[in-house]
Formats: structure tokens, sequence, C-alpha cells
């Protein structure tokens, strides 16, 4: 039985969506999928949002120039990544080119670093847990059993601004609550609010939440989870409000009284690092919170 390069992969935390195969000839390379939600440790490696992945089988005869050339012709536009698991007799440093295509190829060799570093370095875990997909719609996207996985923000411009290096960091998950919470906000008028609050480390107010689909196999890390949050003070707010002559500064009230809550158990794809002190931190990946460990 031969080896299932996307369960593999799917294990050891890549994204991979296989639906809507790209028309090809068929041949020795064959699609296995495309490449979505790519990490910076990933991207590192070559991978590329919306790549195609393919494998040229396994077998004894050689993959060699003019069958990728042959396979190239049909490509469509876009980048590639080709996990060669029978040999490859040519120079892969000199891989055929055309217009508009980027091709990268793996070897068995560099399949077997990317699983081994990422088991050795513990930035992954290989489980045999199956899990369930997650159905994205808000109307029923938190059905089934928690603890649910959000969707973390590609946006790292916090840990730049401080000289931390993301590269370096280790990728985790960090268990959190994250509530929905619905009442009336009063001020100079009454607005009926629907909102998400996360509770990691502090109270952040979100303002949209997405869950991936496959949750990543990382080892887990905890930030402070605060019991019974009190709402008023988490959702008032001083705001401007017109009336008439010029903005002016109010103060909005979340009556508690009028609060229905929805909670949810949830992990928040993080990274952990230090900085060139020693100085272990934590970046959260869905609030964009920056956490220093004393």
């Amino acid at each position: 039985m031969s080896l299932d390069l996307v369960a593999v992969l799917r294990r050891l935390g890549v994204n991979i969506d296989t639906e809507s195969p790209p028309v090809t000839e068929p041949g020795v390379i064959s699609w296995l999928g495309r490449i979505y939600d790519v990490t910076p440790e990933h991207y590192n490696l070559g991978m590329r949002e919306g790549m195609e992945l393919w494998t040229s089988g396994f077998g004894f005869a050689p993959l060699d120039r003019v069958g990728v050339e042959s396979w190239l012709f049909d490509a469509p536009r876009g980048s590639h990544l080709i996990v060669a698991v029978r040999s490859v007799n040519f120079d892969i440093s000199d891989v055929p080119t055309r217009l508009g295509r980027e091709l990268k190829i793996w070897e068995l060799d560099d399949f077997a670093a990317f699983i081994g570093h990422a088991v050795i370095d513990g930035r992954l875990i290989i489980i045999e847990e199956e899990t369930e997909n997650i159905q994205l719609e808000e109307s029923n996207m938190f059905e089934g059993q928690g603890p649910f996985v959000l969707k973390p923000i590609n946006d790292f411009s916090v840990i730049e601004s401080r000289g931390l290096d993301i590269s370096t960091a280790k990728p985790i998950l960090v268990p959190g609550r994250l509530y929905r919470v619905r009442g009336l906000l009063k001020g100079p008028v009454t607005e009926e609010i629907d909102s998400w609050v996360l509770n990691c480390g502090g109270f952040h107010i979100l303002e949209k939440i997405e869950l991936l689909t496959r949750p990543p196999m990382l080892t887990q890390e905890f930030l402070k989870i605060e019991e019974n949050p009190d709402f008023s003070e988490i959702l008032s707010q001083r705001r401007l409000h017109s009336q008439g002559m010029g903005d002016l500064l109010h103060w909005w009230k979340f009556d508690s009284e009028s609060q229905l809550i929805d909670g949810y158990d949830v992990l928040i794809p993080a990274h952990k690092g230090e900085d060139e002190s020693g100085t272990t931190w934590i970046f959260e990946g869905v609030s964009l919170s920056l956490h220093i460990i004393q």
C-alpha cells in the first residue's frame, strides 16, 4: 500500500483543498490538491498560497526532464510543488521553466527532512485520532464537539515592530474561551449589539470569527483565562455622538440584564519564541496580541 501523501501533509499542518483539480493530460505526474492558509514556517520551505500540489507517483522508472517538460506544457498558471517519490535523473536546481509558472520539486530526502525536522523540534505532533471537518457557516459553525480552532490572521506587524523574528518561533495552540454576547448598549440612544469576545490572556473584542476546517497538530501553551467575566465592563465604551451641536464624548453602557451569552471552548493558533535577552513571548494570532512571559 503506497503512502497517502495528502494525509501525511495534513497531519503535519499543511492545509490542502482536494476539490476542483486542474484539467491536465494523464501522465506520471498527478494532482494531489491545492495548498491554502500557508503558515510562515511552510512559506519558508517554499510553499505559497494557492500552490498546486503534485506527485510523481511510486514506481521504478525515474522522473526525467522530458516528463516534467511535457507536464509543464499543460500545467495552469501559478506556483506548483511536485513531491517526487520516485528517483529524479536530472538536476532539480535547473528545473524546466514556462512563463507564468513557478515550479519547485521536492525529492524524497527533502520530503523526509520536512517530516523529520517538524517532529524533532516539537513544532508538530503526529497523532492517530481522526478529526472532523468544521462547517464555516456562522449559523452552525459551532455544532459538534469542541474545542474549536479559530482561524488566525496572517499579520505579523506587531512582531516585526518589536524587532522579533516570527520565523524562529515555534507554532503552538493556546486554549481560550470565546463568547457570543448579545444585548443592549445604552447611551444617548439604545442599540442592540452582537459581539464576539475572546477570553485569553485578557479580553479581546473581535470583528469576525472563522474556524479552521482541520485542527493543526501542535503542542499547547497556556495563557490566563479569566473566570466570571463582567461583560458590562468589557463592552461598555466611550465614544462620539452628535447631538446637533458637534460631536461629544458619551458613555455607552452595556446592560448586563439584557445579555444573552453563548460560550465555546476554543484553541487559538499562536507562536512562541524568545527575544535576544532570552525572554519568552507568545504571539496570539486571532486578536494579534503579544504576551511577554515573565
